[in-house]
């Protein structure tokens, strides 16, 4: 696939964006243009942003740019999170805690997640000095976070769409390279931030990946989606 397919098949389905769906198959052998998506998704956001403040406090402002990255996003990811911490505090077989993870109602650990995520993204936003390159860097270090967990990965939990985004990134370090180099001019945006923005996102992709192994016996979309979520968060609080 070329570059601007590739980009396609990434956008449609990370974002609501209307370029049209592909197969997941196609959507994981494009996952290394994944961090452009979400420098796009952070440009977006930006400019509702930007539009608000001719309207409204700095504190509507936050909230709105907030609010848009999870609205292009199609909240996809954020259910993910919500997911992932049902399941992790269920005690019991990984079994049990898989069922959790696919019940369709959310209980009070996903509320309480979800709430300190949604809280810690709003006030790093609020308190920002660089609203663009926050975002898209945030963004950006988020999508190639989700490429990194495929490939550090040992295996899935169940089939289903992890599993094929992990049978298609696991050990191919071509791919691998591939995604950083696109990743890398959005990383760059950090400047002297750039190392710990890094860290961080490697750091707590490692620390989910492992938990997730040990708790559900491997990773799954849920598990890519809280990866995304979290790692934004962090890095929106690192770059402050």
């Amino acid at each position: 696939m070329n570059m601007l397919k590739s980009l396609r098949a990434a956008l449609g389905f990370l974002s609501i964006i209307p370029v049209g769906m592909d197969r997941v198959e196609d959507v994981a052998r494009a996952s290394w243009t994944f961090p452009v998506v979400g420098a796009i998704i952070g440009v977006l956001a930006s400019l509702i942003a930007f539009i608000f403040a001719y309207f409204f406090s700095w504190d509507i402002v936050a909230l709105a740019a907030l609010a848009s990255l999870y609205i292009f996003s199609g909240f996809h990811h954020l259910d993910g999170l919500l997911d992932w911490a049902d399941a992790l505090f269920v005690r019991g077989s990984i079994e049990k805690k898989l069922g959790a993870m696919h019940d369709l109602n959310h209980g009070v650990s996903a509320f309480g997640t979800g709430f300190f995520v949604l809280l810690a993204g709003f006030l790093s936003i609020k308190h920002s000095s660089g609203l663009l390159i926050q975002l898209v860097v945030a963004e950006s270090t988020a999508k190639f976070s989700m490429v990194l967990a495929c490939y550090i990965s040992k295996g899935t939990s169940h089939r289903g769409t992890g599993t094929i985004f992990f049978s298609n990134i696991k050990g191919n370090r071509p791919l691998l390279f591939k995604t950083f180099l696109v990743y890398l001019p959005f990383l760059a945006l950090a400047l002297f931030r750039a190392p710990y923005v890094l860290l961080d996102a490697a750091i707590i992709t490692f620390l989910i990946v492992r938990n997730a192994e040990k708790s559900f016996g491997g990773i799954s979309g849920d598990i890519l989606g809280a990866v995304n979520e979290i790692v934004r968060t962090a890095t929106l609080m690192v770059l402050l």
